[in-house]
């Protein structure tokens, strides 16, 4: 019977007037068994969202449902290191180097990139400049790295015998370095590193033309890494007598003379030089090393004049010339040096040279190539002269006339800039 009963509570009201087993109604007959105790269920507290409502206040406004439960916060172990995000530490280079592709061959290229730190005795900083890996022997753990001569020079003079060089890694590791061979003409500098793990040597390419877009790499003491985007201008260097060199539309990093300025495809096309914008082309970076590299010595042409490309003057300048002159390209001689080769054979200033040796490239660097190739005959051969015939085309624009000259060409294996040296004994 207890058990009947029992069943009998567990038939449901509706149930029963279904079976037509509820004979009253189910106001008029109270039940002294309450049942099967139901579960009393929690009331949850509202909680606040962002912005100060809560999720009552939020289901009452349209966004109904339970509010979503809070995501596990995660505490890293004290030595463990998250990559977060972070300001960047040099807004040039992240602005100039944003797209996918720019990163990935920024990233490469610089694989052979050092920073230079040079001091003399007593740590008195000279200078900090990046470098280029040039070389790596894998046997003798050593590699070549190319940098500015500013690293051990000043006012064309080598600053101290034996300059204390500290290269920086990209990986963060510290070597010294040793002072092979320096050239402050050309401001380039050698110097030899041991290093524990390998190091990329550069990729060359070809030197850079005019309005080429490029990047200027560099990397300072704590081998952070920097970059500048802008392009080879149309337009002379600020100091003719290295007017091989061509200039940078942007301003390197404040570190980076020395550093390769690299094309689109991260091949190196010459290096950043000291002071001014401007880049000194791989093609003669590469014929300095390896004259060097067999002759111990670079036989640098020594003109004593300083020459204006046709090419870069201004378009007027460029048409009344033309106009007045017919000549449509050379050199335009700004400066003869007083007591210099050139003013004795009779070269003046304003006068044009039309071809040299038959040629007529008046490209600036290239003409500084074709010098070097005579200066690389010259190593080879056993005249002790150390000068080099070269037949020149001249138009005086004074007379209207055209005449041939033999320039008898000077070549210096002296690595100490003597103009820059003679310069600062005036100003002293």
């Amino acid at each position: 019977m207890a058990g009947a009963a029992s069943t009998e509570r567990r038939v449901t009201r509706l149930r029963s007037r279904e079976l037509g087993l509820e004979t009253t109604a189910a106001g008029d007959v109270a039940s002294d068994d309450p049942g099967p105790q139901r579960k009393k269920r929690k009331r949850l507290q509202p909680v606040e969202e962002e912005g100060g409502s809560t999720s009552a206040e939020v289901a009452a406004a349209g966004g109904g449902g339970d509010p979503p439960a809070r995501p596990h916060r995660f505490f890293p172990a004290s030595d463990t290191v998250i990559p977060s995000r972070r300001e960047p530490k040099d807004r040039l280079t992240a602005r100039d180097v944003a797209s996918t592709p720019d990163k990935v061959m920024i990233k490469k290229a610089a694989r052979s990139v050092v920073a230079i730190v040079s001091t003399k005795p007593g740590w008195k900083c000279i200078d900090r400049c990046s470098g280029i890996v040039v070389s790596w022997n894998e046997t003798t753990r050593l590699a070549t790295i190319l940098t500015s001569s500013v690293a051990v020079c000043d006012w064309g003079a080598l600053t101290d015998p034996k300059p204390k060089l500290l290269v920086h890694m990209p990986n963060k590791t510290i070597a010294e370095g040793r002072l092979l061979f320096f050239n402050d003409n050309y401001h380039i500098a050698l110097l030899e590193v041991s290093s524990d793990s390998p190091l990329l040597p550069a990729n060359f390419g070809s030197s850079p033309k005019f309005g080429q877009e490029v990047f200027a790499l560099a990397r300072d003491e704590e081998s952070s890494l920097f970059a500048r985007r802008g392009t080879v201008l149309w337009q002379e260097p600020k100091r003719m007598q290295y007017m091989y060199c061509l200039t940078l539309s942007c301003k390197v990093a404040h570190c980076g003379t020395g550093g390769p300025v690299i094309d689109q495809r991260g091949d190196v096309i010459g290096m950043a030089c000291p002071a001014y914008p401007d880049i000194l082309p791989i093609s003669i970076l590469q014929t300095c090393m390896e004259m060097w590299k067999k002759f111990s010595r670079i036989a640098r042409p020594v003109i004593n004049m300083e020459l204006r490309a046709f090419e870069l003057l201004d378009v007027s300048h460029q048409e009344e010339i033309e106009l007045l002159h017919n000549v449509r390209d050379g050199f335009i001689v700004a400066v003869v040096y007083d007591d210099s080769i050139a003013s004795r054979v009779g070269i003046s200033q304003g006068d044009i040279i039309v071809s040299y040796n038959g040629l007529y490239d008046f490209t600036p660097h290239k003409f500084e190539d074709y010098l070097l190739s005579l200066g690389w005959r010259l190593l080879e051969s056993p005249d002790s002269s150390w000068k080099v015939s070269l037949e020149l085309e001249v138009y005086d624009p004074r007379e209207r006339t055209t005449r041939s000259i033999t320039f008898p060409l000077e070549f210096s294996d002296v690595s100490e800039d003597e103009v820059c040296i003679f310069t600062f004994l005036c100003c002293i």
